[in-house]
């Protein structure tokens, strides 16, 4: 584990080479890269990897992908915190440096230390220093020299615990993590790498009562308190995520974690101008981690800010290259500014990272369905169901649920596309059955009930379940779904369109408009449009349609005039305001006119999680 690897880039292929002995040399011959000894030479492609051990020639070995041996990329969690005032005299100036984020200067002071004050505490915090830069093979090297110092050292145990955590040792990080809590039962530190031990096994609960008995055990670690935030924001608990993450930045506000976990949480509750706050100080304290740059790249979009929302991302890829849900989030961006290209490079390489995560096949049938390829679409959610309970190292299964019933609404989108509507409407059902609060699903049927016969009533019904669980969204209205007893022609014109129910991720600011309209026979006339849009907590639908024909007899004219207008305010991630007015003026066949006007408004306490 503590071996080192040797990397070099040319012409912007990736070489590695891990070294047992200091007799090998790497060298660039002839384009390539050079294992060289006394025994020999081996050259190396782009990708290859090779061994070097002592009395013995490189040989070529396929260890890992370049990609995932390359630790210094991994983002390691930070686990330990100690207060300068009550640190030990020898490790007081380096804590101090840290604090201001000057990491240059906290080495400067380690270095400074004499070597008889060099004990078992020293060696700890200096690998932790060591992990937060990247240089994890000498953290290891100082982790084996603490507990050489001291075997019973359980904060060293904890520290080992999240550096495997990362590697994806996940028996051993376990091991190392309850070693830890055994021997220093009353420190923070230990229970927060069991939490990120116990995560990685897919135990949430688990986790989260670790992560309350470190609050408990230390009320005044902010890191635990941090941890706790990210836990129950996998829970979908939004506001006692705020209340431990603004916990955790009143306690320790100069640390770079604090605030990156205080603004996701403001971000959660859609208040970009305090996220975007959390997350620029949190960058100035440490430029290194990637994911402020990731909730910066978020909160930008979601101000309508697309370019420099995917630049922060693109810089978050950079600092995790590793971290396939970032890559997944930078392919969405790439989306939104319809690069196709680029979107599915970065899919492409989120599913080599993490094969198992159904985020990129989502967001990639998404694409697909968009650029008019529902087959390969419907093949790439497919997968993403499959993998859906993979998810559940950071959703609970109330989410997991949730994102299932989503993933089945697109499917059954997809079977509409293609033409299996029966195929579209079974994965409707069954996409209400899994979760009935899943305002996409119900919005999925309303439009699936719209092209059958006597299906009027059931098509409203839908629709009105769906207004009243959707979040704010931008997704429009249609006036003809809102009203029964239309006696439109179902497959003809406006009648037939299907409008889009996909909640982008990046749901930001601004406005849509779609139209449509029908000229026949018979003096046959149809158009219908609509605008939507979202500024901050509030969106809007309103539309008209218009529908005209003389009949194919006498007496068998039909005018339809809807007007449908709809307004939500988001008042809380679990309340909001709705309001709606409808208009129909109708004529039937003989010619008596039909004045329908409602107005309604509603107010409902609802959990966007179900």
């Amino acid at each position: 584990m503590n071996t080192p690897y040797v990397n070099a880039l040319i012409e912007g292929t990736e070489f590695l080479v891990r070294v047992e002995t200091d007799q090998t040399a790497i060298t660039v011959f002839e384009g390539k890269v050079a294992a060289t000894n006394d025994y020999g030479r081996l050259l190396l492609g782009g990708g290859e990897s090779a061994v070097a051990k002592k009395g013995k020639a490189p040989q070529p070995q396929i260890v890992v992908r370049p990609r995932d041996a390359v630790h210094w990329a991994l983002y390691y969690p930070p686990v330990l915190s100690m207060d300068p005032a009550e640190a030990p005299s020898s490790l007081r100036q380096a804590l101090t440096a840290a604090a201001r984020g000057d990491t240059v200067g906290a080495f400067e002071a380690l270095e400074g230390v004499p070597e008889g004050e060099r004990d078992a505490e020293f060696q700890l915090y200096r690998a932790a220093l060591l992990l937060n830069v990247g240089r994890v093979d000498e953290a290891w090297a100082g982790i084996d020299r603490a507990l050489a110092l001291d075997p019973k050292a359980g904060l060293t145990y904890a520290l080992r615990s999240v550096i495997e955590v990362v590697q994806n040792e996940q028996e051993q990080a376990l091991a190392d993590a309850q070693r830890a809590v055994a021997l220093e039962p009353d420190s923070a530190a230990a229970h927060i790498a069991l939490s990120y031990a116990q995560q990685a096994r897919f135990k949430l609960e688990q986790a989260r009562d670790t992560l309350l008995r470190a609050v408990e055990s230390e009320p005044e670690n902010a890191l635990a308190w941090a941890r706790l935030a990210e836990i129950h924001s996998s829970f979908g608990e939004l506001d006692e995520a705020l209340r431990a993450a603004q916990k955790a930045g009143a306690l320790e506000p100069n640390l770079s974690r604090t605030q990156t976990v205080l603004g996701f949480a403001y971000l959660t509750q859609v208040k970009t101008t305090r996220a975007k706050e959390a997350f620029e100080k949190a960058i100035a304290l440490d430029q290194a981690d990637p994911l402020p740059r990731l909730g910066l790249g978020l909160a930008k979009i979601r101000e309508s800010d697309l370019p420099e929302g995917r630049r922060e991302i693109e810089l978050a890829a950079g600092l995790d290259p590793n971290n396939s849900i970032v890559r997944s989030y930078l392919g969405k961006a790439y989306f939104e500014e319809k690069r196709t290209v680029s979107t599915d490079r970065e899919h492409a390489t989120a599913r080599e990272l993490d094969p198992k995560d159904p985020t990129s096949f989502f967001y990639d049938a998404i694409q697909k369905q968009t650029t008019n390829r529902p087959v390969e679409a419907l093949h790439d959610l497919q997968k993403a169901i499959e993998l859906n309970d993979n998810r559940a190292v950071y959703r609970s299964r109330l989410l997991l649920d949730s994102d299932l019933a989503a993933r089945s609404a697109s499917l059954g989108r997809i079977y509409s596309d293609l033409g299996f509507l029966q195929l579209a409407l079974v994965e409707g059902w069954k996409s209400v059955n899994t979760d009935p609060t899943n305002f996409s699903a119900h919005r999925f049927l309303a439009d699936s009930y719209s092209v059958l016969p006597r299906h009027e009533v059931a098509r409203v019904s839908e629709l009105l379940q769906s207004q009243l669980l959707q979040p704010i969204n931008i997704t429009p209205i249609q006036p003809r779904l809102a009203e029964s007893n239309l006696f439109l022609i179902s497959a003809a014109g406006p009648g037939a369109l299907s409008f889009n129910e996909f909640n982008p991720i990046f749901n930001r600011d601004g406005l849509t408009l779609q139209t449509s309209g029908l000229v026949g026979e018979n003096s046959t006339y149809a158009g219908e449009g609509v605008v939507s849009g979202i500024y901050n907590k509030t969106s809007f639908s309103v539309g008209g349609l218009h529908y005209t024909i003389d009949g194919f007899r006498e007496n068998a004219g039909q005018r339809d005039d809807i007007v449908n207008a709809f307004v939500q305010l988001e008042l809380s991630p679990q309340t909001s305001i709705q309001a709606e007015y409808r208009y129909r003026n109708g004529r039937d066949r003989s010619s008596a006119p039909i004045y329908a006007a409602i107005a309604q408004g509603v107010v409902s306490s609802l959990s966007r999680w179900g």
